[in-house]
C-alpha cells in the first residue's frame, strides 16, 4: 500500500535530486548520491521514489511548484511514457503569470513607455529567477528527456518570446518606442539577456560573483534605455 508523504523528508529528497541532476546530468547521476545528499540511506529513499526516473519527475514538479505535489502517494512511481511532459505542461500553464506583459499587448500606449517596459522586464526577471532551478534542470537533462525539453522550449519558451515580440511590434507601430530592429529578433535578445542574469549566471564561473540585486539592476539599466531611448536617428 502506498505510504503517505512525510513533508520534511520528501522536500529534502526533491532538493537533493534537483541539485544532483543539475550538477551531473540525468545519465550520470546515481540514486546513492541523491540519498547521501538528502541525508538518508538508499533503502529509505526508495520508500519515497521508485527509482531515478521517479526522482527526476519529483524534482521537476517541485522546481515548477506543481500544486498536486502535496497529494502524491509514496513511493512516487516512475512516470509513464509522455506523462512527465504532460505534467510539466500543466505546471507551466499554472505558473505562467505575466499580467504586465498581457496588459501591454492589449492596452493603448502608456504615457511613459519606459515605466511599462521596466515593469515587464522586472516581471520576466522575477519569473525566471523564481523557476531557475527547473530551467537549469531541463537545460542539463533535456537530452535524456527530449519530450520535456520540447514542451518547455518549443511550446512554452517560444510562445513567451513571441508574446514579447508582439508587444514590441505593437508599441513600435504606435510610435511609443523607437522602431529599431525586428520585433521577434529583439524579443529573443531581451529574453536571453534576462535569462542569463536571472538563471544562467549561477552556472558561470564569473557570473556566480554577481549578486541578485546587481544582476537585476544591470538588466534594467541596459535594456530599458535600449528599448525606449530615442536618439537623433530614431
Amino acid at each position: 500500500m502506498p505510504r503517505k508523504r512525510q513533508p520534511d523528508r520528501i522536500d529534502k529528497i526533491a532538493d537533493a535530486a534537483t541539485a544532483t541532476f543539475i550538477r551531473d546530468g540525468f545519465a550520470l547521476a546515481k540514486v546513492s548520491q541523491i540519498a547521501h545528499a538528502a541525508g538518508v540511506g538508499p533503502g529509505t529513499l526508495y520508500l519515497y521514489a521508485e527509482g531515478k526516473e521517479a526522482l527526476f519527475d519529483l524534482a521537476l514538479r517541485r522546481a515548477f511548484e506543481d500544486p498536486t505535489l502535496w497529494d502524491l502517494k509514496l513511493p512516487h512511481p516512475s512516470p509513464l511514457p509522455g506523462a512527465l511532459a504532460d505534467h510539466l505542461w500543466r505546471c507551466l500553464q499554472n505558473a505562467a503569470h505575466f499580467p504586465l506583459l498581457w496588459l501591454g499587448t492589449e492596452s493603448p500606449p502608456p504615457e511613459d513607455p519606459a515605466i511599462e517596459v521596466e515593469g515587464i522586464l522586472r516581471e520576466l526577471y522575477s519569473w525566471l529567477f523564481r523557476y531557475r532551478r527547473g530551467i537549469q534542470l531541463l537545460g542539463r537533462c533535456a537530452g535524456d528527456w527530449p519530450e520535456a525539453g520540447q514542451v518547455f522550449h518549443r511550446r512554452f519558451w517560444r510562445g513567451g518570446v513571441r508574446r514579447i515580440g508582439d508587444y514590441l511590434v505593437r508599441r513600435m507601430s504606435e510610435g511609443a518606442i523607437p522602431a529599431r530592429g525586428d520585433g521577434l529578433a529583439s524579443a529573443h535578445f531581451v529574453v536571453e539577456s534576462v535569462a542569463w542574469m536571472a538563471v544562467h549566471r549561477e552556472w558561470s564561473a564569473d557570473g556566480a560573483d554577481i549578486s541578485g540585486d546587481l544582476a537585476l539592476r544591470t538588466t534594467l539599466e541596459l535594456l530599458v534605455p535600449a528599448l525606449t531611448h530615442r536618439n537623433d536617428h530614431s
